[in-house]
């Protein structure tokens, strides 16, 4: 991992808590420029969490899951997602009309559905294809 951030130009001082029960490995990166490492959307985090993933898992007998995260990046994208499915629930509900969301990976999608699945009045589906596979949110018929 040091290699990628040296071609980077990026000095990254990282912090591993691993939870061997669980099978979790929280990986935090502190450091200048972290929005380098986050990308658009977190599109590059996510790509380092997937190939990181990829890496550890090729040497171990027992899969592990890996999260990357810095400057707190998945809290505030967690939080920002929740607003919008708030946001967009509250159009749906006003103007009676569907609401397709830009296309989101499937974490994403999750929170949305979670963040509305308790709403008695909109309900979720997801429709597409990976990459363009999105959120759709439409009135329940009562």
């Amino acid at each position: 991992m040091s290699r990628v951030f040296e071609a980077m130009e990026l000095e990254v001082e990282i912090l591993i808590n691993y939870d061997e029960e669980n099978g979790l490995m929280d990986v935090e990166f502190k450091g200048q420029e972290m929005g380098v490492l986050i990308g658009k959307r977190g599109q590059t985090l996510d790509s380092l969490q997937y190939l990181t993933n990829l890496a550890v898992n090729k040497q171990t007998e027992r899969y592990v899951k890996v999260k990357l995260d810095t400057e707190d990046y998945r809290k505030r994208r967690k939080d920002t997602l929740e607003n919008l499915a708030k946001n967009i629930s509250y159009k749906v509900k006003r103007t009676k009309r569907s609401v397709a969301l830009e296309p989101m990976n499937p974490y994403e999608r999750r929170v949305i559905h979670s963040a509305l699945q308790n709403d008695r009045f909109v309900s979720t589906h997801s429709e597409g294809e990976e990459p363009y596979r999105h959120v759709v949110v439409t009135l329940k018929r009562n």
